[in-house]
């Protein structure tokens, strides 16, 4: 009887190859198995800070809010976004530096690479007085909320001194803080600096700049400190302090942007958020070497097959 013809079998052998690879990619190289190597990126967290904020009728108020690690990104890679709303409305007063209200009033203060996005209210007024919301776009909608007094007393005025400015800086860059001072009356004959208890002066060698303005109108006094090329050793607490007694302090931190961000633990203590990154086409490295086993296994198949039907036919 001659033989079966290998071409009768070919189609057969052909179709089940295929329909072989066709399931081990639908199984090992799906497209859910699509990962990427990092570690799940650092929640934002809020900046301690005061939350009652009381000023005068025309002043310009400023709500603070400060945000750390905003600028990562959610688990569908959208950055993450601070919003400001009054309590007593729905509608958002502001999202990221886009103001959404027709009362041109706001404005929000973000200064370059700063982690603070302050709600600035100009010519404050008692219709002003409210809680405010400061929103991060978490799924949960992180917020902290901030008191607003606004006193309507022309006749007598009580000092307010404060200090803004940047109080997380990266090394290298430059330290920039601002005081403001006003007075009963008149404004403060002088505002000094210090730092840990010791005063500072402008030094161009220490690149140390100490500027200030006055303004008779208002009753404030403004002082910058600016100190460039900020090292390890500038962090610390800084003080302003007036001629007539004021004193307010802040806490400054100096972050080494050299040190790693992320810190790399065995692959049995990572968190179950950790994935891995697979190539272009969604299989990892060890799918892959599957899929050359499966393939070596299934040419051998077919080589033998051919070397049994070649000898049937002899």
């Amino acid at each position: 009887m001659r033989p079966t013809s290998l071409w009768e079998y070919l189609p057969n052998w052909t179709l089940l190859i295929f329909n072989i690879l066709l399931l081990f990619g639908k199984v090992f190289c799906s497209p859910r198995d699509h990962n990427y190597d990092y570690y799940p990126s650092p929640r934002p967290t809020f900046l301690s800070g005061e939350t009652n904020f009381t000023f005068h009728k025309g002043d310009t108020a400023t709500l603070r809010c400060g945000v750390m690690d905003l600028g990562t990104k959610t688990s569908d890679g959208r950055p993450y976004v601070v919003s400001w709303r009054r309590d007593s409305s729905l509608q958002p007063l502001a999202i990221g530096e886009m103001i959404f209200s027709s009362n041109t009033d706001y404005k929000i203060h973000h200064p370059d690479k700063s982690p603070y996005w302050n709600l600035l209210i100009k010519n404050v007024q008692p219709k002003h007085a409210d809680t405010y919301e400061c929103q991060i776009s978490t799924s949960d909608k992180m917020k902290r909320r901030v008191y607003l007094n606004v006193l309507d007393d022309d006749t007598f005025r009580k000092p307010v001194i404060n200090i803004s400015g940047l109080f997380h800086v990266d090394k290298g860059q430059s330290i920039k803080l601002l005081c403001n001072a006003t007075g009963t009356s008149a404004p403060p004959d002088i505002i000094d600096w210090y730092k840990d208890g010791i005063q500072l002066q402008s030094n161009e060698k220490k690149m140390v700049t100490i500027t200030k303005k006055f303004s008779y109108a208002t009753r404030k006094m403004s002082s910058e400190l600016e100190i460039k090329n900020a090292k390890m050793s500038d962090k610390g607490t800084y003080t302003c302090r007036t001629s007539d007694l004021q004193v307010t302090s802040v806490n400054v931190n100096i972050l080494n942007a050299e040190k790693p961000k992320i810190k790399r633990v065995p692959e049995d203590e990572k968190p179950q958020a950790t994935i891995y990154k697979g190539n272009s086409n969604g299989c990892s490295r060890k799918q892959n070497e599957y899929s050359h086993k499966l393939l070596l296994v299934t040419s051998t198949l077919f080589v033998v097959y051919l070397m049994l039907w070649s000898h049937d036919a002899s």
